[in-house]
């Protein structure tokens, strides 16, 4: 397979796989290529230049991606019968839920990193088109697609942080792929050089470890550990709800000091800005109002955080800093000063900065580069609580759609290259209300710590939580889970990743006493033991749906060394106490030496394991080594 694009100029029709196309004299399209041998990938982008004195013809729907995925075809079913494994399909995974509300609903919540099988056949009626929704790239859909038959295939993933679309047909030989920004009809002017979509595709010809060839490729070349300078593979952050008064922070970082409780970063969340007036817990008081004012709250920090730093660095720890520089509401300081910087949409409050702007652009480098300085962050983490897609149309001059949006993303990638290349160990959150910003260009720059928003409850469901990391983890090693809930093994646990946060001591109400916090320290210190097999493969033993009645098992497993663990969970209404698996990766026969977790007890066994939980809604974990 080369790769190949397609798109329209004047009108024209034009398909191509050449890695520079003239449009015309001095307006070309570049096409760059990067080839990922070991892993049977590549990945590409295109880019539009206009090196001319004058206005380019009008360039409109682009495809970014215009192949054929080469397949051995199944014969189409005969009409009336379902389709079986094997056939020709496209796997699509689930994105955010849609709406503010969903979090209520552990159903629905649940829908969350789940796969839905769509079958081709050669109507047009069966043509499969997708794409997120609002303008952030895993909203409603995430940007990963399977495409398969006869159990081989194709992992494809495309790289754009706004409004894209993808579309699967089969074809004779295989399956046509094309992919690229949702809407683009525009001309460039003198000068300009625009970017679109990148595609990643990955061939596989197992079906059973095709998920793990590919989070080695993403961890290899997609993630904050190959792209960035930064050393660790993740955060294992105490959240402080931000409208906490420092010496109430500096109270609680003490206790996780005194009890040796070690995270690494101190993860100040939102609420310690502006002027609110009560701010101390995530659902009460005027916090969201101040959005846009980035000067630290005086009234609850009047040394602006730079004692509760002092006091975390002592204790082992450094600042991870929620902020949402790219939202202001009307009004703030900055939106009344600079309105030529943001984007607004109808009577909404909510404005956007715009990344496109360049003057808008130098304000956040240096607002964000300020508080990495002041406070010496570990971590910024960025999020991103508004839909785009009707700022970037109303914003957008005739026969220029798509370029607001172009530019504007373009820009949040220089912002994040910059701010990382000026602080080579900083990692960047990527937050954007829970997970509606993941996708191949986000994750090479930054970690989806908060994958979804539904961890905001202080009494969430852990069985949902296990949902979401049994189906994300199929494509993504680097990603972050967290829980409010203290005292409760089962839940922690279920919230484990290779980023991770406790979040049972950040808002006012919550307290925690002595077997709390020696609870704490234990859970703390499994986690740091076994946070190293997060990013290695991950197998499925167990259920990825939300059913109270079953096991949930995952295996994460080292190839380099044979080590690995095993976590499985019986469910809270689970009848069954015992079950039994194959681990995957072993040698069959193998003796390996077993440690549970749960009480230090050692034995020893072969890659057929029994595992026994007498009690519902309770947990174990083993770690293994080779003998």
């Amino acid at each position: 397979m080369k790769p190949s694009y397609s798109f329209k100029y004047n009108d024209i029709q034009i398909t191509s796989n050449s890695k520079i196309y003239e449009l015309e004299e001095n307006i070309t399209l570049t096409m760059e290529i990067s080839e990922y041998k070991e892993f049977d990938a590549i990945e590409w982008v295109l880019y539009f230049e206009n090196k001319s004195s004058v206005n380019s013809g009008v360039i409109s729907d682009i495809n970014d991606c215009d192949v054929l995925l080469p397949l051995d075809m199944p014969a189409e079913p005969k009409s009336g019968y379902m389709p079986k494994v094997g056939d020709a399909c496209v796997i699509t995974m689930n994105g955010m839920v849609d709406g503010f509300n969903y979090w209520e609903n552990d159903k629905v919540s649940a829908q969350e990193y789940q796969f839905n099988y769509e079958y081709l056949d050669k109507t047009y009626k069966k043509r499969k088109t997708f794409a997120n929704m609002g303008g952030r790239s895993s909203e409603g859909m995430m940007p990963f697609f399977d495409a398969t038959a006869k159990n081989k295939g194709y992992i494809t993933a495309i790289g754009w942080t706004g409004d894209w679309k993808a579309e699967f047909a089969r074809a004779d030989g295989g399956i046509i792929m094309k992919s690229g920004l949702k809407e683009t009809r525009f001309y460039l002017k003198p000068g300009e050089k625009i970017r679109t979509s990148s595609v990643l595709i990955m061939k596989y010809d197992d079906a059973e470890q095709k998920h793990n060839k590919f989070r080695k490729l993403i961890k290899n070349h997609f993630s904050h550990r190959s792209c960035t300078a930064a050393t660790r593979d993740g955060l294992m952050a105490c959240e402080l709800w931000g409208g906490l008064t420092s010496e109430e922070m500096k109270k609680r970082i003490n206790e996780f000091k005194k009890y040796d409780i070690k995270f690494e970063d101190v993860w100040i969340d939102a609420g310690w800005y502006g002027e609110c007036t009560k701010c101390d817990d995530t659902f009460s008081g005027d916090w969201s109002v101040h959005t846009g004012e980035w000067d630290v709250n005086k009234r609850v920090h009047p040394c602006e955080l730079e004692d509760v730093m002092n006091i975390a660095n002592d204790a082992g720890m450094n600042i991870m800093l929620w902020l949402e520089p790219e939202r202001a509401i009307a009004g703030t300081k900055t939106e009344e000063k600079h309105p030529d910087w943001f984007l607004s949409y109808g009577n909404n409050m909510s404005k956007l900065l715009n990344y496109g702007n360049e003057d808008a652009l130098a304000y956040v480098c240096e607002i964000v580069s300020q508080y990495i300085d002041k406070l010496k962050l570990s971590c910024y983490r960025q999020d991103f609580n508004i839909q785009t897609t009707e700022y970037f149309k109303e914003a957008d001059e005739e026969n220029r759609r798509g370029i607001t949006e172009i530019k504007h993303i373009m820009g949040m990638y220089k912002f994040w290259d910059f701010i990382l290349g000026k602080y080579p160990e900083l990692i960047i959150d990527n937050c954007a209300s829970g997970g509606r910003r993941i996708d191949i260009e986000t994750l090479k720059r930054s970690i989806p710590f908060f994958r979804s928003d539904y961890q905001c409850n202080f009494n969430e469901n852990p069985e949902v939580l296990q949902v979401h990391n049994a189906n994300i983890s199929s494509y993504i090693p680097y990603n972050g889970c967290t829980s409010k809930t203290k005292n409760d093994t089962y839940a922690i646990r279920s919230s484990y990743s290779s980023s991770w946060g406790g979040a049972f001591y950040n808002a006012i109400f919550q307290s925690m006493d002595d077997a709390d916090l020696i609870w704490a320290k234990k859970i703390t210190d499994e986690y740091r033991k076994i946070r190293k097999y997060f990013s290695c493969d991950f197998y499925n033993h167990g259920s990825v749906s939300f059913d109270d009645t079953s096991w949930t098992i995952w295996q994460y497993h080292n190839e380099e060394n044979d080590s690995g663990i095993i976590m499985a969970f019986r469910r809270s209404h689970s009848p069954f106490e015992k079950t039994e698996i194959r681990l995957k990766g072993l040698e069959n026969d193998k003796k390996y030496i077993f440690t549970n977790l749960n009480d230090n007890t050692v034995f020893e066994g072969i890659n057929k394991l029994e595992i026994s939980l007498p009690q519902k809604r309770s947990s174990v974990i083993l770690e293994y080594v080779a003998k």
